[in-house]
């Protein structure tokens, strides 16, 4: 993994824009939707659907949207309704119950009546762990489009409610495991509405929320019915109707077993329904006793499995060790070590016995909560563990293989390698490749962290870092870094964890969390120092310094770039002395001492001459240049700043050129010519153009209102 702190600083004036121009307005997000798809096969439960809508949107409800409605007894007049802090639909009941179907199909028919956005997220893991709210708030303040959400709980409480405050905003919290879970994300919001799923009833959210309750338990046999003729066929229902009652009862009346049943039947169309209502009571007397509460679904499951193809059947096994919540056809076919088509044709069967669900976007598939439990038990029982080892190898080896395929086209320049066994289309199609495997690469590199698969772990870790948005998944990038501590601590690397101590470092910098910086900065000079590393010792040196001109303590900071540059000297690291001279140079500009800046630049100058980069000695001549502007030598800096442009063009950085002009134009326009800086600033938007530079639109807006 590279160090992303000690690193080449771009010179200040190819930072960003000139100072005087106006930054560019974010464009406001889309209306966010993020409800799940509901599912085909509901049936039933219409009374309690009508109940809850009426509930919210009924007379004396006050929707949103009438907050002032009309009184219908005084025409012309309006009357205040008072509204609860929260409004909160609970959907409870056991596992399989349909509790999640039940809340979607709620939360899509109350959709119109919150126009203002949906947000949806689930509070337990795969394998039933709990979420943080915390987290939750991270990855809705992200759907809202905060770009710096903060790393303190309170204020991402504060500002999700202030997200909220006054919008009509639908919430849906899947799995809630209680009240405490569930406080922190309450909008506190009166024209809000919360509806949440969990096993046990909500209590204790006290007097300032509205809280509804509804109940789910097993199906009636009318429902029942209904949905093994929606499955298996009505016309095979109504030939036998007690065979099919038989049947539903042998199911227990359980959604996810009848599901189940009807889905097989209807893979068999010459088998009668007796005849499987036979096998299922065969089954269940088998497993009566090991099973619980979860006979029937248990039984059902049993029955499927065992009659599966076995590359289906071993497939299924398999998908149990997947990390995350969802997986398509590149994990199934790395587990499975098969071809993506195969892997699909068999995700496609295992969904259509309702083995898997369709995941949250068409492609992507799920284990049911209760199927995943049966599902491990088979592959615990089955699969030699060498195997299981092999196969979840394998499964990391393609997420690594995927994720660099992505970064190489999304942030690399040559675009995709024809080479590659694995590659995108497109810069857009790696980026949702991204956003909708994103959960899944997380869980990836903390198994693999837990499995103790050290190597699998780095790389992983080392193209997720340099993939994710520190600012959108600040959380996210700085568990990375910490999983690459403890495989560097457990693996005896000194250097690797030096390496990462300084991105914790850096990633605490981005948050201006500058203590907790230093304290990960003087840990990774420590390691280097034991290890006799003057190199990591010179780039913690570099860091500490960075973040004290950070603090404002600027002595500090030169103290400990001195002591870098003596060391880079004593080494011989010829660019290391010159990225430090440039860090004296800004430190010393910013305290006033700009001929002694100047020095510390013409010797970062020198240096980078004898190694001959003309992109870096135009970065350089561009620093001296801005310092000379702030001593007030103009005429000087103006040359200077021709001496950059001109390196830069030998680079054939357009971009970096058309910014040096910008930055020139500044100074221009200081020294009272006006015409001459609009020319300068004319001559940079055609390079910018050229270019393809995201700045062009800045450049050509600014000029538009001079």
């Amino acid at each position: 993994m590279g160090v992303t702190g000690e690193s080449e600083v771009a010179c200040a004036s190819t930072e960003g824009l000139v100072p005087g121009m106006r930054a560019p307005v974010p464009a406001l997000p889309a209306i966010v939707d993020q409800l799940p798809p509901g599912g085909p096969d509901f049936v039933g439960r219409t009374d309690e659907l009508d109940t809850l809508y009426t509930w919210v949107t009924g007379p004396g409800a006050a929707i949103p949207a009438q907050l002032a409605p009309t009184d219908p007894e005084h025409p012309g007049t309006t009357r205040t309704v008072w509204l609860p802090r929260d409004r909160v639909v609970a959907i409870t009941g056991p596992v399989g119950v349909g509790r999640t179907e039940f809340a979607v199909r709620l939360a899509h028919r109350l959709a119109p009546h919150f126009p203002d956005g949906r947000l949806y997220a689930r509070l337990t893991g795969p394998r039933g762990e709990l979420i943080p709210p915390g987290d939750v708030l991270e990855s809705m303040l992200y759907a809202l489009g905060t770009a710096n959400i903060p790393s303190a709980h309170e204020e991402r409480i504060r500002l999700f409610r202030e997200h909220l405050d006054g919008k009509r905003f639908l919430i849906l919290l899947e799995d809630v495991t209680g009240t405490p879970q569930l406080r922190p994300l309450l909008p506190e919001s009166p024209t809000a509405l919360v509806v949440v799923t969990s096993v046990a009833p909500l209590t204790g959210l006290g007097r300032a929320a509205a809280v509804r309750s509804c109940a789910l338990d097993m199906l009636d046999p009318r429902a029942a019915a209904e949905l093994l003729g929606n499955l298996a066929g009505h016309t095979r229902v109504a030939c036998d109707p007690r065979a099919a009652d038989e049947l539903a009862a042998l199911c227990d009346h359980h959604p996810a077993a009848l599901r189940m049943a009807g889905a097989w039947l209807r893979a068999r169309p010459r088998y009668a329904m007796a005849d499987v209502g036979r096998r299922l009571r065969a089954e269940r007397l088998r497993l009566h006793e090991q099973a619980g509460d979860d006979l029937a679904v248990r039984a059902c499951f049993s029955l499927i499995h065992r009659e599966l193809v076995p590359s289906a059947a071993r497939l299924l096994r398999l998908l149990a060790l997947v990390p995350g919540r969802e997986f398509g056809a590149d994990a199934a076919a790395a587990l499975a070590d098969c071809g993506p088509d195969a892997a699909t044709r068999s995700l496609i069967e295992l969904r259509e016995l309702h083995l898997l669900e369709q995941g949250s976007v068409p492609g992507r598939f799920r284990f049911h909560d209760l199927v995943r439990g049966y599902v491990q038990e088979r592959l615990d029982a089955e699969e030699r563990p060498g195997e299981r080892r092999n196969a979840r190898v394998r499964l990391l080896d393609r997420y690594v293989r995927l994720a660099r395929s992505a970064e190489r086209i999304i942030i690399g320049t040559g675009g995709p390698d024809p080479a590659a066994d694995v590659r995108f289309d497109s810069a857009d199609d790696a980026r949702a490749w991204l956003r909708d495997e994103r959960p899944e690469l997380l869980a990836a590199a903390r198994v693999a962290a837990a499995a103790g698969l050290d190597a699998a772990t780095r790389r992983l870790v080392s193209v997720l870092t340099r993939l994710l948005d520190r600012r959108a998944h600040w959380s996210d990038v700085r568990e990375l870094h910490e999983l690459a501590l403890t495989t560097a601590r457990r693996a005896g690397s000194g250097r690797q964890e030096a390496v990462a101590l300084l991105n914790l470092g850096n990633l605490h910098v981005a948050r201006a969390e500058l203590e907790e910086a230093l304290s990960c900065y003087r840990a990774a000079l420590e390691v280097s120092r034991g290890l006799g590393d003057p190199a990591g010792e010179g780039r913690a040196m570099v860091n500490l310094g960075n973040a004290y001109a950070d603090l404002g303590d600027l002595q500090r900071a030169a103290d400990w770039y001195d002591r870098s540059l003596l060391l880079r000297r004593t080494i011989g690291d010829a660019a290391g002395q010159a990225r430090v001279l440039s860090h004296l140079g800004r430190l010393h500009a910013r305290m006033g001492r700009f001929e002694q800046s100047v020095r510390d630049h013409r010797a970062a100058l020198g240096v980078r001459r004898r190694i001959g980069d003309p992109a870096d000695i135009g970065r350089v001549l561009a620093d001296i240049a801005a310092v000379l502007g702030e001593a007030g030598r103009v005429p000087e800096a103006l040359t200077v700043y021709r001496d950059a442009m001109e390196a830069f063009r030998a680079a054939g950085d357009e971009r970096l050129e058309a910014l040096a002009l910008l930055q020139s134009a500044e100074l221009a326009l200081d020294s009272g010519d006006a015409r001459d800086a609009r020319s300068r600033r004319r001559q940079a938007l055609a390079l910018l153009v050229d270019a393809g530079a995201p700045e062009a639109d800045e450049v050509r807006r600014f000029l538009g209102d001079e």
